[in-house]
């Protein structure tokens, strides 16, 4: 039997510290892929430059049904139902925003700040709802809806719209936007996380769209401070600002916390919200501005500040149009510059 001589004792120490070292750089050389597998199974994409972002849209038609839509009290160049009838009429094209092709799983909704106009049964609200998420892979269905059944979905719920702006001129009644955004609006936003389909490196988001036609003005049921804001509330900041020869209003007016309106107790995260036809009423009837700041100014700084205050992750608003594609024309752009 041939002889072997011992390995030092010195030696064997050397070999040791040489394969834990070993060993370490190897773990420091996988521990980038065994990050981003871990990432990837959270729902997040490993490299989100390799994924195409595409976005569907959940978009809530909501106009303030209070007084302001009576033309002999508060006339305005073009009637809230032609402006959202343009809009419905258009869900076709809005469909195709961002080059999206098929498999679009978008959801249009006429939602009410004052539920209790359904009590009334004067409209179905099923009918005032086109739902694509239920075509969710089927992409035959979908096609087959696009073709023969969204037409006569549109048409209804034209029809139901009607009903709704009949019934609430014949029963005025406020419109509480405040508990609007604090409360009612929870039953139709769609939280859902990001789908990820890591095959095709398609990333799905859902964007919540809140299209409000009103003047600008809030009511509540709540008259304590901080909850309303009026005509009054308007010239108060006005004869202030002038008064304190300031020259930035949205400055001034983010300086004194007692002109704003509360910010909500629910979180609008998330949540893009376009308002749509303020009435500026320091304007002539040639549309010159009688004093300077105007009234949509104003309104337009109280109402970014509280809805951003509220979490809101985006707010776009204009004056009243006086072309009638001008409101399906701003809810396509908006739809199409989101992120």
């Amino acid at each position: 039997m041939p002889f072997r001589r011992a390995t030092p004792p010195i030696l064997l120490r050397i070999k040791s510290e040489f394969m834990k070292i070993k060993f370490t750089l190897s773990f420091l050389a996988i521990l980038p892929f065994l990050f981003n597998c871990c990432k990837e199974g959270n729902g997040s994409p490993a490299n989100n430059e390799s994924y195409t972002k595409i976005n569907n849209y959940n978009v809530l038609i909501v106009p303030d049904l209070s007084n302001r839509i009576n033309p002999d009290l508060h006339p305005k160049p073009i009637h809230d139902t032609v402006l959202i009838n343009q809009m419905i009429d258009s869900i076709g094209s809005l469909l195709k925003v961002n080059n999206r092709q098929m498999n679009q799983l978008d959801v249009y909704k006429f939602d009410f700040i004052n539920k209790g106009i359904l009590n009334s049964g004067t409209a179905n609200p099923e009918n005032m709802e086109i739902n694509f998420k239920i075509f969710e892979n089927k992409l035959r269905d979908a096609s087959e809806f696009k073709r023969k059944g969204l037409g006569q979905s549109v048409s209804r719920f034209k029809t139901e719209i009607s009903k709704v702006y009949q019934y609430s001129l014949q029963h005025p009644a406020g419109s509480d936007i405040w508990n609007y955004f604090n409360e009612t609006i929870k039953t139709s936003v769609i939280n859902e996380p990001d789908k990820i389909d890591s095959i095709g490196k398609i990333v799905k988001s859902t964007k919540n769209i809140v299209v409000l036609l009103t003047d600008g003005y809030i009511e509540s049921t709540n008259q304590a401070s901080g909850y309303t804001f009026d005509q009054q509330s308007i010239q108060k900041i006005r004869n202030e600002f002038l008064k304190s020869q300031a020259s930035d209003l949205e400055k001034f007016i983010i300086s004194k916390p007692e002109y704003s309106i509360r910010k909500t107790t629910n979180n609008l995260k998330d949540l893009h919200v376009l308002i749509l036809e303020m009435v500026d009423r320091s304007l002539d009837k040639n549309g010159a501005a009688k004093i300077q700041p105007t009234d949509f100014e104003i309104m337009k700084v109280i109402w970014t500040q509280w809805l951003k205050d509220s979490g809101a992750s985006e707010v776009k608003i204009y004056p009243a149009f006086t072309k009638k594609t001008e409101a399906y024309l701003a809810v396509k752009k908006f739809m199409t510059e989101m992120k």
